[in-house]
């Protein structure tokens, strides 16, 4: 059956996105407005197809349950995070988005819950093509963290996070990364996927595929936002967009050269972020783990309103 689906899934979704791409040159609404938003969810249940027809990891088709239950939600979840540092960074803005908040809200939600997916699924395509293959030879560690270590990764991490807010035209790129040495020792602590572990094993095959899996999604996100109607734009400091009169700022798309550094360890952050949601929630008693749900949930949609005020800069 699922065979079946993606055999269906695969060329519609791939049509899809080309026809809303000649429409979306064309000004054709909603296709216009809404670029961003098509191209991530044509690109994932084409990619998600093309791995489940070819026997690689899929979220989508293998567990539909847990890709909308868990893995967007809490995509989103991510995103609006990074979404609340930006009230204090100013790094990005949004122009173009729907004036109607009964598409603009759900559009917030549905655009950054891509995020996780299209990261995995890059990732989980460059391991079947065997990008960055494991190193067969690791040694297996059972034993914790030194505590040295522990602290010393957490402590950075709380620095990497708080540096920003207090001065964020110097300190703003610890942000995109400051998650990972936060959390990363919790989720060696609690036995689960740790990339810090990984590494004393001597194995970096899924540190190197996420961080080209960040840098290729990085490139998607610039390509089809720079077309999209309803985008972002960066407010970024000077010693990254130079100011001079004679000198145009060096971009790519919307994104200055020197931003697309700060994808790879995003992803590697995003990594690090659900997995350490997923420790919290094997060790969460059911009744907290809706609690916190619901509290993530009122979270992003105070966050939306936050986007209104703060973040968007004009309506389409």
């Amino acid at each position: 059956m699922r065979q079946s689906i993606s055999k269906i899934l695969l060329p519609l979704s791939v049509f899809g996105f080309m026809l809303s791409f000649v429409l979306m040159l064309r000004r054709v609404e909603p296709f216009y407005t809404f670029f961003y938003l098509i191209s991530w969810w044509t690109f994932i249940p084409a990619l998600d197809s093309w791995l489940y027809m070819k026997g690689g990891e899929s979220l989508l088709l293998e567990k539909p349950g847990v890709f909308f239950s868990f893995l967007v939600p809490l995509s989103a979840l991510i995103w609006f995070i990074f979404e609340a540092f930006n009230l204090r960074l100013h790094n990005w803005h949004y122009i173009g988005v729907p004036s109607n908040i009964f598409v603009r809200w759900p559009g917030y939600f549905l655009a950054f819950g891509t995020v996780l997916p299209g990261i995995f699924l890059t990732a989980n395509a460059l391991e079947k093509n065997n990008v960055f293959p494991k190193n067969e030879f690791s040694l297996f560690f059972t034993e914790e963290l030194p505590k040295s270590f522990f602290y010393g990764c957490t402590a950075l991490g709380t620095a990497m996070l708080a540096l920003p807010l207090a001065r964020p035209e110097i300190f703003f790129p610890c942000v995109w990364g400051g998650f990972f040495f936060l959390l990363d020792p919790w989720v060696a602590k609690w036995s689960g996927k740790s990339l810090l572990q990984e590494w004393r094993q001597k194995n970096f095959n899924r540190t190197l595929q996420l961080l080209l899996a960040g840098f290729i999604c990085g490139g998607l996100w610039e390509f089809w936002n720079f077309w999209a109607g309803a985008k972002w734009v960066y407010t970024l400091p000077s010693w990254v967009v130079p100011r001079a009169a004679d000198a145009s700022p060096q971009r790519m798309f919307e994104m200055p050269v020197l931003g697309f550094i700060g994808f790879p360890p995003f992803a590697l952050e995003c990594f690090v972020m659900t997995e350490f949601t997923k420790c919290l929630k094997d060790r969460a008693a059911p009744a907290a783990w809706k609690l916190g749900w619901a509290t993530a949930f009122l979270f992003m949609a105070w966050m939306c309103r936050r986007l209104d005020l703060h973040t968007v800069f004009s309506y389409g």
